[in-house]
């Protein structure tokens, strides 16, 4: 029988989400490697018991957990919480049968410093320890919305194209072939019925750009979008001062 895998994608911002983004490109290289992909986009699944009875029947069949969350401020957003609170009792309750089922992890944070999903990450794995999953270990993803506004596959195509002088080869091009790599490394051992090591995931840990080139582009997104809502003139207005 083909293995089975269930597809976790926690973000509230669904299909616009880099935690949709790289979770889904994820999943294609299961379902290249002919694994079965049933996917729940939890905002929307814990709304309805039907739909958490569906995800709860998966996760009972299933060989691997993929969990793809975006990391709010250092930590789990709350529907991710709920989600693992859900599960926990659920296994407590003794209704998923015991198997051999590995839980791989997607942290996502806009801070383009990688760390900041490192409490998110422990947090998992404990998760998968109580529950008697394998830690198969998880992604620690830094800048992240980049991913969500252009997929890896075509981040990579795009970039490649670049000068080889380009600034943007370094900042951009360099780290997407390295993230690329490491989740094709990990779909390999996890198809395997591996755990992923260390040394591979400890690959994301860098920083791809200078903090100061990181804090100008965001000052000027938010500049050019209060020029098209035509509020630039009231960036300094303090409405709740009297």
């Amino acid at each position: 029988m083909s293995k089975q895998l269930t597809f976790l994608m926690c973000s509230p911002r669904g299909d616009k989400s880099a935690s949709h983004t790289i979770g889904s490109y994820v999943v294609s290289l299961f379902e290249e490697k002919n694994i079965v992909v049933k996917t729940f986009e939890v905002y929307k699944t814990l709304r309805k018991q039907e739909r958490i009875e569906e995800m709860i029947k998966s996760i009972d069949e299933c060989d691997i957990i993929l969990l793809s969350s975006p990391l709010y401020i250092d930590q789990a957003p709350y529907m991710t919480i709920k989600l693992m609170d859900i599960i926990s009792e659920t296994f407590k309750q003794s209704k998923i049968q015991n198997k051999t089922r590995h839980l791989f992890a997607i942290s996502n944070a806009g801070f383009l410093e990688y760390y900041h999903n490192n409490l998110a990450l422990k947090i998992y794995e404990q998760f998968a320890i109580q529950n008697e999953l394998i830690w198969a270990g998880g992604l620690p993803i830094g800048a992240a919305g980049t991913y969500a506004t252009y997929p890896i596959p075509e981040s990579l195509k795009m970039l490649a194209q670049l000068p080889e002088d380009d600034h943007r080869q370094e900042i951009y091009h360099k780290p997407t072939k390295i993230l690329d790599s490491v989740i094709k490394t990990s779909v390999d051992h996890l198809s395997k019925g591996e755990i992923v090591p260390k040394d591979e995931l400890q690959k994301l840990e860098f920083i791809p750009m200078p903090l100061e080139a990181y804090v100008e582009g965001g000052k000027k997104g938010w500049l050019e979008a209060a020029e098209e809502l035509g509020t630039a003139d009231k960036l300094r207005d303090k409405p709740y001062e009297r």
